[in-house]
């Protein structure tokens, strides 16, 4: 599968890592006229081919917007849309989202929040205690969230990873850091491949890369349930609560997720399946018979100060990173994704709060 012959092998970007950035980024490169090579072991376990691909506008315990969400959000739905339109698939699903208060000051807080204008295209209804769904516990009352969504990424991927291959731009295997050396006139030879620039886009597997150590990256685990459940029924809906619970319809549930800084297995773990469990009781008021189907693990590429980390290495030519994209990678990746092509290909600046240069500028030293 994707094997590349000497006549093919020159690529203007060499890109390793096929989880969701470096499949985007290879979509935009390739529109934009570049030849690119993807190298990547789909055997391997990514962020992407385990998440949920849950896009949240109002997140964390305080209830704030998400980071850059009135730029992330148009970017991706218009991204997503094309791309389905490209290669006949459904992937983008825009969902409503209620989310639970877990407290009588989590309750004021949001109803400031809903008076906040900054706060009026993504926060909706705060409705009072009991008003919720009747599957659901609804002590404290919930809230509306508009602009949410889920991609379906196993399809994505596969997808946009079939259509590299069909183009003779991807080659599925483990990338040997030791076989990428740089050759004359600074491009670089990995193998019987020479390319101008090589982008790592490894997620958290980027932490065994030798070109980049001591990289500014906390990978956290996280683990995920899906199940079958034919005696539950909710709204279409995301819920919320301590946990969140996806419906896909059909009896079909996701439930998730966990987050661990301590166990950086990809192993799926009792203790993790056991924490779910507790949270779906959080939020049912009754937990029917299910089946689970799935227990999934993977290690999200968080970073020290959660945000990505995208640019040229500090001292070897060529060699660049798009990474760090955490959790939320499915609303990220569309916006870092064309960032980063607008720097490489136009030379934009990038943001500085994203620049990988944020850290060794910071400590010349």
């Amino acid at each position: 599968m994707g094997t590349i012959n000497q006549e093919e092998a020159a690529p203007d970007t060499l890109i390793v890592g096929a989880g969701l950035a470096g499949c985007l980024l290879a979509w935009r490169l390739r529109a934009a006229g570049q030849r690119v090579l993807v190298v990547g072991d789909s055997s391997k376990p990514c962020a992407a081919s385990v998440a949920a691909g849950v896009i949240n506008p109002v997140t964390g315990r305080w209830a704030v917007k998400s980071w850059q969400i009135d730029t992330l959000l148009p970017e991706a739905e218009h991204s997503y849309r094309t791309i389905e339109a490209e290669l006949g698939i459904q992937i983008y699903h825009p969902i409503p989202l209620r989310r639970f208060c877990q407290n009588e000051a989590d309750l004021k807080r949001i109803g400031r929040r809903s008076r906040n204008p900054r706060y009026a295209d993504v926060l909706g209804k705060l409705s009072p205690a009991g008003e919720g769904p009747e599957a659901l516990q609804d002590p404290c009352g919930s809230f509306e969230i508009h602009g949410a969504a889920y991609v379906d990424l196993p399809p994505l991927l596969a997808a946009m990873r079939a259509d590299l291959v069909a183009a003779h731009c991807y080659r599925e295997e483990y990338f040997d850091h030791h076989a990428l050396q740089q050759g004359t006139g600074g491009l670089w030879q990995y193998k019987n491949v020479t390319a101008q620039q090589v982008v790592f886009c490894e997620g958290a597997a980027v932490t065994q890369n030798p070109f980049f150590p001591d990289l500014a990256m906390k990978p956290v685990k996280g683990e995920t349930l899906a199940f079958s459940c034919p005696g539950l029924q909710l709204p279409h809906s995301i819920f919320h609560n301590g946990k969140w619970l996806l419906p896909y319809g059909e009896n079909r549930f996701r439930i998730g997720a966990t987050y661990d800084e301590d166990d950086l297995s990809e192993t799926p773990t009792a203790a993790a399946k056991a924490a779910l469990l507790e949270g779906l009781a959080k939020i049912l008021k009754e937990v029917p018979e299910l089946e689970i189907e799935q227990h999934l693990a993977g290690l999200r590429p968080s970073t020290v100060d959660a945000r990505p980390i995208i640019g040229p290495h500090p001292q070897k030519k060529g060699l660049y990173l798009l990474n760090g994209l955490g959790s939320k990678g499915a609303s990220l990746a569309p916006l870092m994704t064309r960032q980063f092509v607008d720097y490489l290909l136009h030379d934009h600046p990038l943001d500085p709060e994203t620049d990988f240069a944020r850290f060794f500028n910071a400590n010349p030293d």
